[in-house]
């Protein structure tokens, strides 16, 4: 015979088994709610909709924190604010990723983000190095054993040896990228980001090579990359040839008892007629940039040589790129950015009174700038943060020209000392690389493989460098095909190794091939 029960523990079993009966009902519906959560979320950002993506994330990510798809909410969380600037709050939520979900494979992913920031936010070598190591940490926290399809992995092979570059480690640059190519497997939820992937270990494993002066090596990586299928990393192939035709040219040509340069013409061939040409400076992918102070003109030309955009601007000499990209001008109160309405500014040197009279400027690697300007022998460096300096000043070594050459490296032409100096990327230290007997330098470039290139208006020619400081070729004033310098103003070369030299009394630009 069962015992009695009493009415109030009935009540009290009944909504027991109620509230059982009720959890049960609702745990399969939880998962779907945050994941149409998700879904939402990522319609939203897709329509440009940020922040009620991100409304609909944090609700998630509040109403749902134990879910399966709690990770994924919380890293796009980061990724939406690192996007609108916003870095604390990014830092943060990649720090509730990382501490409640730090074994999911979206941890994985923060990591990567979390490098990236402080690539970002690195204003040194030291810190460089410091956000390499949370690219180094996913492979190590990650293993193929259990996560043998993450894609972060390989990813993360390949930021490490980008920064490993940026560090002037090319043999643990080639490592890493070794590893991704040949130890990770290509991205199999995204074809087209594993091809894209694929291309910049490459191309990293290739520039890496170079640094090193294994050309053969070089040369066969660049090859397999240019020549691999696939419509999603165009961009990454293209460089690739860029790359190899630098090669060729600067090495493998004169290797073979060839001329460093054999054809001589005009860029463009017609549709810009210039009256006094005052600068020009080629970005790595062949675009243009033309200044003519008598116009006065900034004309932005393709590979090609076709006008893509022009401003009417004057006061400006001196072109060049940012990283990014971006064409920028010098004129005598600052650096311009004449087709995007933004300028910067810098100061002098233990005062807080503007620079003027700019001469020459290039951006370091850290958001820095290195600069020239009328009334300073030296090279003044302004960071980010903190008070400009002049560098080289004890030696008086009259610069006149900067250039930006390989993984950044910043280079100045010391006219009076006949130098060409590579300066510290903190702005600490520099090294003597050539040592010319100009009559009048007046222009300097480097390329991608660190030739030096040298425009001597005294003898109307241009001097050519191997990275050790020893020339190998000089061009001009006679160049061939009719054409002869008369005041060369200005040089540069592009990353295919075409060399471009503005003269004054010339109504174009000189493009040597």
């Amino acid at each position: 015979m069962l015992p009695p029960v009493k009415p109030e523990a009935l009540v009290r079993k009944l909504v027991a088994v109620l509230g059982l009966a009720l959890l049960a009902a609702a745990a399969p519906a939880q998962q779907p709610a945050a994941e149409r959560l998700l879904r939402e979320a990522a319609r939203l950002a897709e329509s440009g909709s940020g922040e009620a993506a991100l409304q609909e994330l944090t609700l998630l990510v509040q109403q749902f924190p134990d879910d399966a798809v709690a990770p994924a909410a919380w890293l796009r969380i980061a990724e939406l604010r690192r996007a609108r600037g916003e870095r604390d709050a990014a830092a943060s939520a990649l720090a509730r990723l990382l501490g409640d979900h730090g074994r999911s494979a979206q941890a994985a992913e923060g990591l990567l983000l979390q490098g990236r920031m402080a690539v970002d936010d690195a204003q040194g070598l030291a810190a460089l190095a410091a956000a390499r190591n949370a690219f180094r940490r996913v492979p190590l926290l990650f293993g193929r054993e259990l996560y043998p399809g993450l894609e972060a992995r390989r990813a993360a092979r390949v930021e490490s040896g980008e920064v490993a570059l940026l560090l002037d480690d090319p043999a643990a640059a080639a490592a890493e990228f070794l590893a991704a190519l040949e130890d990770e497997p290509e991205a199999a939820r995204d074809p087209a980001q594993g091809e894209a992937l694929t291309g910049r270990a490459r191309l990293g494993l290739a520039r890496a090579w170079l640094a090193a002066g294994q050309w053969t090596a070089a040369a066969a990586v660049l090859e397999e990359a240019a020549a691999r299928q696939g419509a999603a990393d165009e961009a990454g192939r293209a460089r690739a040839r860029r790359l190899a035709s630098l090669l060729e040219r600067r090495v493998l040509r004169p290797m073979s008892g060839q001329r460093a340069w054999l054809t001589t013409g005009r860029f463009p061939p017609a549709g810009l007629e210039l009256r006094e040409p005052a600068g020009v400076a080629a970005a790595s992918d062949g675009r243009l940039l033309v200044v003519d102070e008598k116009l006065p003109l900034v004309a932005l030309l393709d590979a090609r040589g076709r006008g893509t955009a022009r401003q009417a601007l004057g006061g400006v000499a001196r072109p060049g790129w940012l990283a990014s990209g971006h064409p920028f001008a010098v004129g005598a109160g600052g650096v311009v950015l004449p087709f995007d309405a933004a300028s910067y500014a810098f100061v002098e040197p233990q005062r807080s009174a503007p620079l003027k009279n700019l001469l020459a400027a290039q951006p370091g690697i850290f958001g820095d700038w290195f600069v020239v300007a009328k009334g300073w022998r030296g090279v003044i460096h302004s960071p980010a943060a903190g008070a400009s300096r002049e560098l080289l000043a004890e030696a008086r070594p009259d610069v006149v020209d900067l250039a930006r050459g390989e993984l950044g490296r910043v280079y100045a032409l010391a006219a009076r000392a006949g130098q060409v100096v590579r300066l510290g990327r903190e702005g600490v230290g520099h090294a003597v690389v050539l040592t010319g007997d100009w009559r009048r330098p007046v222009a300097l470039d480097v390329d991608e493989l660190g030739y030096v290139y040298v425009l001597d208006r005294g003898e109307r020619a241009v001097d050519l460098f191997a990275p050790g400081g020893r020339r190998l070729a000089r061009v001009g004033p006679d160049l061939g095909a009719g054409i002869e310098l008369r005041q060369p103003v200005d040089v540069a070369v592009d990353g295919a190794g075409r060399l471009f030299i503005a003269d004054a009394k010339l109504p174009y630009v000189l493009v040597l091939e």
